[in-house]
């Protein structure tokens, strides 16, 4: 990880706090007429929230000790709650915005009372909804879904019918997912008798070193045909070369921009896998390409491409792709973000057809950030390919 977006991160997160805390003076201690220490508080409440996303950088196995742990996570709650507030902080600023344009156009009489009456009830209305929404997410982030999804086969390739892969994508074993969450992954995995398990990317936030005990139940996971991997872009946070080995030593089996021949029902086909498209950046020798996946594999074989973005899709449908398999979106992880990823990628959740290819999007195994998942599910893929006629 270079400075340069540490720097940036640290700029952003000032901006933040000086905006949040104007915010707070406006909406809380002058409105409601309260203490400043309330602002104190809100202060010592980020920098608490600051300091640990900094000190889980050192990866020092101290902070899988009880009390840091339990501190981390609470640290990673606050800071899903603070999000919200901010988002409430900035509708309320549009919408005085709104008022004020209005009032000039407009400039009827004011009744004071009533709009100090209506400005309490909003910032009551909106710490509220931000702390329901911030419970509801949190209860709703270490319980992924099991979602069975048909993907149809053609004819041509009906003999492949009832070939079942197990997708799992953006797990983020990290500062607050640890080993028991991947023990019941394991556990829900193996239950579905998958004839192979896919991991999309985003396995993991931190290093080889610091997370691999985290991991070891992952190498109980149980399939026909074994478990093959993708790089996602947090990888490339932490040194991606390092996990792709690890993933190979543990009996997984990597694929970075190349094929491998497979069988089900006495039919082949093949499955392929691109590193992430950030990899251009990162790791130049290593670069996103689903030409080179493809290499090598007849043009009548069924194709099925492991990618952790959706957007791959514009050049896997070109060289014969039939099906891609993608993460990354996390379905949105909830608003404002299911907006924000909606204008960079072409999909954002659930199966979608791309030019005659199937496109799935996995809503994310775990969650990135704050443990706050509002009305987008967490979830275990169960792909099942299905011929026409049968479901």
């Amino acid at each position: 990880m270079t400075i340069i977006p540490s720097i940036v991160s640290a700029l952003i997160s000032i901006l933040l706090w000086l905006y949040m805390r104007h915010n707070l003076k406006r909406n809380l201690v002058n409105l409601f007429q309260v203490s400043h220490r309330w602002l104190y508080g809100f202060d010592f409440i980020f920098v608490f929230c600051a300091f640990f996303r900094f000190i889980y950088r050192l990866q020092n196995s101290y902070l899988n000790n009880s009390p840091f742990y339990f501190l981390m996570n609470l640290s990673y709650v606050l800071l899903g709650f603070l999000g919200l507030i901010t988002l409430v902080f900035i509708l309320l600023d549009l919408k005085h915005l709104f008022d004020s344009f209005f009032k000039r156009a407009n400039p009827a009489p004011v009744d004071l009372g009533r709009r100090e009456f209506f400005k309490k009830n909003l910032a009551l209305t909106g710490i509220a909804t931000s702390t329901m929404i911030a419970g509801a997410g949190y209860a709703n982030s270490f319980v992924p879904q099991v979602i069975t999804v048909h993907i149809p086969l053609s004819l041509e390739h009906k003999n492949l019918n009832g070939l079942k892969i197990v997708q799992l994508s953006d797990i983020h074993i990290g500062p607050t997912l640890k080993k028991d969450f991947c023990e019941m992954l394991v556990t829900k995995v193996n239950a579905l008798k998958p004839d192979l398990i896919a991991i999309t990317g985003d396995m993991v936030d931190g290093k080889v070193d610091y997370l691999k005990d985290e991991l070891l139940p992952f190498l109980n996971f149980k399939s026909r045909l074994g478990t093959f991997y993708i790089t996602g872009n947090h990888e490339y946070y932490w040194y991606a070369d390092e996990w792709v080995e690890w993933a190979r030593n543990s009996g997984m089996t990597p694929l970075i921009n190349k094929n491998i021949k497979l069988s089900h029902n006495n039919t082949e086909f093949y499955l392929a896998g691109v590193s992430d498209q950030s990899s251009i950046r990162l790791d130049k020798k290593n670069a996103s390409d689903p030409g080179k996946a493809a290499f090598g594999i007849p043009a009548e074989a069924y194709k099925v491409l492991l990618a952790h973005q959706p957007s791959a899709c514009f050049k896997a449908c070109k060289v014969g792709f039939h099906t891609q398999l993608s993460g990354h979106t996390h379905g949105g992880q909830g608003f404002p973000w299911n907006i924000i990823v909606s204008l960079v990628q072409p999909y954002i959740r659930g199966l979608n057809n791309h030019e005659g290819m199937n496109v799935y999007v996995h809503s994310g195994t775990g969650f990135w950030g704050p443990p706050n998942r509002f009305m987008v599910n967490s979830e275990i893929a169960e792909i099942i390919f299905t011929s026409k006629g049968e479901s």
